[in-house]
């Protein structure tokens, strides 16, 4: 009878100490929620600006241009310039890479909820050592969530001080590109976007698309600067 009190006794005070893990953890699962979502609004907030932002004043046309009194137009379709310029792929090469440490935290937390749900429902049948090596086995598993919930946030913290600043380097190149790659070829009058989700156009005609020669350039531009970069680096 006294070894039975005993043993309920025990488990009741684990119960007790895996709770406040559980607590701990929990609070801390919904912080990395939240930081997750807030993440997501700023890649959202990221490919609207890309698609949304108003074009920069042009520069003065030539002559030719302006003395005609006609209007030339052209065309990209930022859909296909998000997906095929580096840059933008890069920075979202990061974005998986975070996904994919989330995923993992989720699947760990997930596997220790449950197992800590069967203890909470079992320990009180199991020997006092038996006790002991499950609660030794969670207490160590929730440690290393923690440990894996600090490299998620600091993860985070990082990957959206990258969106910020290499955001705005990367819209500055495409514009800077757009503008100098029309002075010197189509001296268009107007450039408008094409995008599936985005664009107020339902037809344009592709004799005026120039979105190859654009992504071409800017990959161009992009993979030189990296090389030119790697080079000071090994010097």
């Amino acid at each position: 009878m006294e070894e039975n009190q005993n043993n309920s006794m025990q488990v009741e005070e684990q119960n007790n100490a895996c709770g406040n893990e559980k607590k701990k953890c929990g609070c801390k699962s919904f912080q990395t929620i939240l930081n997750i979502v807030l993440l997501a609004a700023v890649v959202v907030l990221f490919v609207l600006h890309f698609c949304s932002k108003p074009a920069q004043q042009q520069p003065a046309r030539r002559a030719t241009a302006s003395t005609t009194g006609g209007i030339t137009v052209g065309y990209i379709d930022t859909d296909s310039l998000i997906a095929q310029y580096d840059y933008a792929v890069e920075l979202n090469d990061k974005v998986q890479h975070f996904a994919k440490l989330d995923n993992n935290y989720k699947t760990k937390a997930a596997k220790f909820q449950e197992d800590y749900n069967t203890y909470l429902k079992t320990g009180a049948n199991m020997t006092l050592t038996e006790q002991k090596k499950n609660e030794e086995s969670l207490k160590k598993r929730a440690d290393e969530l923690q440990k894996l919930e600090n490299q998620l946030l600091a993860e985070q913290q990082k990957l959206e001080s990258v969106i910020s600043v290499e955001q705005k380097k990367m819209m500055d190149a495409v514009y800077a590109y757009i503008r100098d790659y029309n002075a010197k070829h189509d001296n268009f009058t107007v450039i408008l976007k094409k995008s599936y989700s985005e664009s107020p156009v339902l037809y344009m005609d592709s004799t005026l698309d120039i979105t190859r020669p654009i992504i071409d350039g800017l990959n161009e531009e992009y993979r030189n600067l990296k090389k030119n970069d790697k080079e000071k680096e090994n010097k």
